[in-house]
């Protein structure tokens, strides 16, 4: 296969780059972004034509889209939703046309922020109604409806907490304060999975092997708060000696009210493709140990 992934110099896209050095596929970065080191072919998804030209020019068959705006709070500033909507919801469906064109297939990442209005404490399935709480998933939302709505080749992924020791994330962030800061209040009533992006990438590549149309769902297994994932952070770094407390979300107010509740089931991808999920404990011990020995 010819696999082209986009927004390759963040987190997912990193991922990807170390999991392709073992693959037999050839794969090409794309990004708008330039970063020292990494050999990336600039390309702006929201321009169809430009898409077209490149899925043309090197024979791409698949088309991975790990480009996306992601600031959650940024998204509610009003002069920012054009361009929002254009990333998270044009750039996908020109993604979409390019491969219907060609008869490729489209591998989009969504969010659990799809989700979060209607109150529920059981995981998300993959056809639960769609219930955003502010832009960023409204718009995300929308570029799935897109790109169901092109008749192209798609497996939708939908994925949550995401980190990795790329970017920036939640993972690194608190092993700055955990070091730094004698005391660290952290919500604990949303509720959710973290995602290492490493096992991600991992579940992309081994449903490229034989893909299902359709919409799914991963994350790593098991639940917690963010005040819980913090508490494991500092835990595994060897930060003991910060005072982490829980603390209410309207004690840090926000332009977007977050989901309460966002735990991804994910029965379909694991059935469907016979993956295994790691544990998210299990995951974030690896991803810290890694950045300990950088």
């Amino acid at each position: 296969m010819v696999i082209l992934v986009t927004g390759a110099n963040g987190q997912l896209g990193n991922e990807m780059r170390l999991i392709s050095k073992d693959s037999t596929d050839k794969y090409i970065f794309t990004d708008v972004n330039q970063v020292e080191g990494l050999e990336t072919t600039y390309l702006d998804i929201t321009d169809l034509d430009a898409i077209r030209k490149m899925v043309a020019e090197h024979k791409v068959d698949t088309i991975v889209n790990c480009a996306a705006w992601t600031n959650v709070d940024g998204a509610e500033d009003s002069e920012k939703y054009v361009l929002v909507e254009k990333l998270n919801a044009t750039a996908p469906e020109n993604l979409a046309i390019a491969m219907k064109e060609v008869d490729g297939w489209l591998i989009q990442i969504s969010t659990d922020y799809v989700f979060g209005k209607e109150p529920y404490n059981t995981p998300c399935k993959e056809d639960q109604q769609g219930t955003p709480t502010g832009v960023y998933g409204a718009t995300k939302l929308l570029g799935e409806q897109k790109i169901i709505a092109t008749g192209c080749k798609y497996m939708i992924l939908r994925t949550a907490w995401l980190y990795s020791e790329f970017g920036k994330n939640f993972v690194k962030t608190m092993l700055n304060l955990t070091a730094t800061k004698p005391h660290l209040k952290v919500v604990f009533d949303q509720t959710g999975t973290p995602t290492y992006a490493w096992d991600l990438a991992k579940a992309i590549v081994a449903a490229l092997k034989n893909p299902v149309k359709g919409i799914y769902h991963y994350s790593n297994e098991g639940v917690c708060s963010w005040y819980d994932f913090t508490k494991m952070i500092a835990e595994y770094a060897g930060h003991t000696e910060c005072d982490i407390q829980p603390c209410h979300s309207d004690e840090f107010p926000s332009p977007v009210k977050r989901p309460a509740y966002s735990v991804l089931d994910k029965t379909k991808i694991k059935e469907i493709f016979g993956i295994k999920v790691p544990y998210w404990t299990d995951s974030l011990r690896q991803c810290i140990a890694h950045l300990q020995n950088k």
